[in-house]
């Protein structure tokens, strides 16, 4: 019976594919937030002012553990390596071969929807599983991102502190980091590196605020 088995899932390796190896499309989004004039409400702990540019690429996100009859595949992110026409293409690393199948070249997945996951082999075969993956962008981290946000704090007395943050392919930058304390008894305009706010209400749970300008 095992080895009846074992010829149905060698007879599932099919076709010829060939790997692209030429990368993943790069996403850069602009981040201004909010709309200067613009009235809002935030809580503790939230961002009053964003402003900068993130980068994003593809991955596959394998959300539960694929165990086929020739290789699992574990649950896992796996970076994107390539595309053609038909598939995108993904890092193999971490996916396992039995020991009659092939050597692993990587995985592909169609673009057409709901197309099942293929490992595709050294020899341009591949074989190819239902299960529950999807594919996904996450903050690059072979391009830039870079952000700088002011966070609301809240308040003591007539003071609000506010902590300001720089971020650099989605991790804080210490050196650049600050938290200021204003006294809204002198002003209710208060400002850091360029961005301005009038402080509309605050206290120890929210901020009501208009953005008179943002960072430069």
């Amino acid at each position: 019976m095992k080895k009846i088995l074992v010829i149905a899932a060698v007879l599932m390796i099919t076709g010829c594919t060939s790997v692209k190896y030429n990368g993943t499309d790069t996403y850069v989004k602009k981040v201004d937030y909010p709309e200067i004039g613009q009235i809002i409400t935030v809580y503790v702990g939230d961002h009053l002012v964003q402003k900068g540019t993130i980068s994003e690429e593809s991955v596959l996100i394998v959300h539960k553990h694929i165990d086929g009859a020739l290789y699992d595949i574990a649950a896992k992110m796996y970076p994107q390596i390539g595309h053609d026409n038909k598939n995108d293409f993904y890092s193999a690393v971490g996916v396992v071969r039995g020991g009659l199948a092939d050597p692993i070249q990587a995985l592909a997945l169609g673009k057409i929807k709901d197309s099942e996951l293929c490992v595709i082999t050294t020899f341009g075969g591949s074989a190819c599983y239902a299960g529950d993956f999807e594919r996904k962008k996450q903050i690059s981290e072979r391009h830039n991102s870079f952000q700088q946000t002011l966070i609301y704090s809240g308040r003591i007395g007539d003071k609000i502190n506010v902590g300001y943050r720089e971020f650099s392919n989605n991790s804080a930058r210490p050196a650049f980091n600050n938290d200021v304390e204003y006294d809204l008894s002198l002003s209710n305009t208060i400002g850091y590196k360029g961005a301005s706010i009038e402080v509309i209400k605050a206290d120890n749970s929210s901020i009501t605020y208009k953005l008179i300008r943002s960072f430069p």
